[in-house]
């Protein structure tokens, strides 16, 4: 008998199944539950419901109303599922990433992107991107430096009753930086010099 599909794991399977592209490929599926769980995770929430409300609508795209293949999973019975062998992978890859089960694809990433990375208003471009690898680049967009940050530590001046800079933190000229590419799905995680620079959340 197959193992009971949960609300929060037909979710999470919907949303891999309907955010990878239409090639059925299930290693871009799973990846894409992962990165949902790995950024639930480092959020320290509790299930996939909280991140989706702290996200925001725009993290998920096929949530929005017209994705057909994520409403087809979302609708689908129980029987229907399992005898469909992709929407049972996507159930399956959705089971494992809840259970941190097995491998991630996604090595360890908090977005991805379609080919709407080609679109200068996704926020990568606002925000600068690099791959991780040459082989991550597989829509043919060239990586965006901006102009490099440089922050400072500071302390309190007694003297001039102001902060001022006493060494430097850090410096970084883009925030996203790629993990993998699957399919048609390119993914992300947050750039170390980033962080360090200004001591930003990762999964933020």
């Amino acid at each position: 008998m197959p193992d009971l599909i949960t609300p929060q794991m037909r979710k999470l399977a919907a949303i891999g199944y309907g955010e990878a592209s239409t090639d059925n490929n299930p290693q871009e599926v799973r990846a894409i539950c992962f990165t949902v769980t790995n950024r639930m995770r480092a959020w320290g929430l509790a299930d996939v419901a909280s991140l989706l409300k702290e996200a925001g609508d725009s993290y998920v795209v096929a949530m929005q109303g017209n994705n057909v293949r994520y409403n087809q999973l979302m609708a689908a019975s129980e029987a229907a599922i399992n005898a469909d062998p992709n929407m049972r992978s996507a159930v399956e890859s959705a089971r494992d990433a809840l259970a941190q089960r097995g491998n991630d694809p996604s090595n360890g990433a908090y977005w991805w992107d379609g080919i709407d990375i080609k679109k200068s208003t996704n926020p990568r471009h606002s925000s600068g991107f690099h791959y991780g690898s040459p082989s991550h680049n597989i829509f043919g967009v060239a990586q965006v430096s901006k102009p490099e940050k440089i922050t400072y530590w500071t302390q309190f001046n007694k003297k001039t009753n102001t902060m001022v800079n006493t060494r430097e933190r850090g410096r970084y000229n883009h925030i996203y930086r790629s993990t993998a590419a699957i399919g048609k799905t390119i993914f992300w995680t947050t750039n170390p010099e980033y962080i360090k620079a200004t001591g930003a959340k990762e999964y933020r």
